[in-house]
């Protein structure tokens, strides 16, 4: 059996078709492009990646940090991450190890997984424990937190998630990919810390997964359109521009337009193993827009600006 495709060779066409099911000569070409862009970025992340997050890497990195010692800074940090899988456990709370002393993790997971995450915690602290329900994946219990107000005395916070994505074949790799990108190293921490001494600053994300273009829209547009006019966006004309695998540094208030939604876990489709167009896959695109929308900049982690606002065209997305 051919190993399954990513999300984006399996739905890209689908967005290109124009309605009379004759595919015009662009969205052919650009269909190509993604095609083949997304073919290559497999096979940097099977190579490259594979050898970056190997352990053979990762003891060098640790030996090449030597001694070295989380950073003293104003800016207060927190982590979120949603554990699906707790045995996964051990690669998130290594994402605490250079942040400055006395983050805070806040942790949600289903009912059914709190046991696992009580025994893995018991000696560990400032540790916070949210019990949600399994709806929505990561999105739907990071937006229940953010909206009770918990991240708010925050000024940068890290979401992560026990990210599997047992459909691609570079899966694990990418969370691992994302982890290291985003808290891998001091050298990282202290650019993202920088960042969020610039008050404007509203998102940290890994270039990497910065993604720009319809291409991305997959069976999301109609949605997301619906979400951006609700959070006060021209919905109709809005470009896409996110973080994709929904992890990155970020500032609560810079997502006050989405938290102003008000969505509970009830508005999210129930788990069935969906790979596309779920709300939680419509929220996934808009953080980035939210930040935008609430006057906040993004940038990545070597502090390259990624979007910004704009007094004349509301958002503008950095070429």
């Amino acid at each position: 059996m051919p190993e399954p495709q990513s999300e984006s060779l399996r739905t890209a066409a689908s967005w290109s078709v124009p309605h009379d099911g004759r595919p015009n000569s662009n969205a052919r070409s650009a269909f190509r492009a993604a095609y083949f862009r997304n073919v290559a970025e497999k096979l940097a992340t099977l190579t490259l990646g594979r050898l970056i997050v190997s352990k053979l890497a990762s003891r060098a990195r640790a030996w090449h940090a030597g001694a070295q010692v989380p950073p003293l800074t104003s800016v207060r940090t927190a982590v979120i991450a949603h554990v699906f899988y707790p045995e996964l456990l051990v690669e998130v709370a290594e994402c605490r190890r250079w942040l400055p002393q006395g983050t805070a993790l806040h942790v949600t997971a289903p009912a059914e997984r709190l046991g696992e995450l009580t025994d893995f915690f018991a000696n560990m602290s400032d540790v916070v424990i949210h019990e949600v329900e399994n709806r929505g994946r990561d999105i739907a219990p990071f937006l229940q937190v953010l909206g009770s107000g918990s991240l708010d005395c925050y000024d940068a916070v890290l979401k992560l998630h026990t990210k599997r994505s047992p459909h691609l074949i570079d899966g694990d790799i990418r969370r691992r990919l994302f982890f290291h990108a985003l808290a891998g190293s001091p050298d990282t921490i202290a650019a993202v810390l920088r960042a969020f001494e610039t008050p404007t600053t509203g998102i940290v994300g890994w270039s990497r997964s910065y993604r720009r273009g319809d291409s991305y829209w997959h069976r999301n547009e109609h949605r997301c359109r619906e979400l951006l006019t609700r959070m006060g966006c021209d919905g109709d004309s809005a470009e896409l521009s996110f973080l994709e695998g929904s992890m990155f540094w970020f500032r609560p208030r810079a997502l006050d337009p989405l938290r102003q939604l008000a969505l509970s876990a009830a508005d999210f489709e129930p788990e069935i193993g969906q790979i596309d167009g779920t709300l939680h896959h419509a929220i996934e695109r808009l953080f980035c827009h939210a930040a935008v929308l609430a006057n906040y900049s993004i940038v990545d982690t070597c502090g390259r600006p990624l979007a910004a606002p704009s007094a004349t065209m509301g958002h503008h997305w950095i070429e």
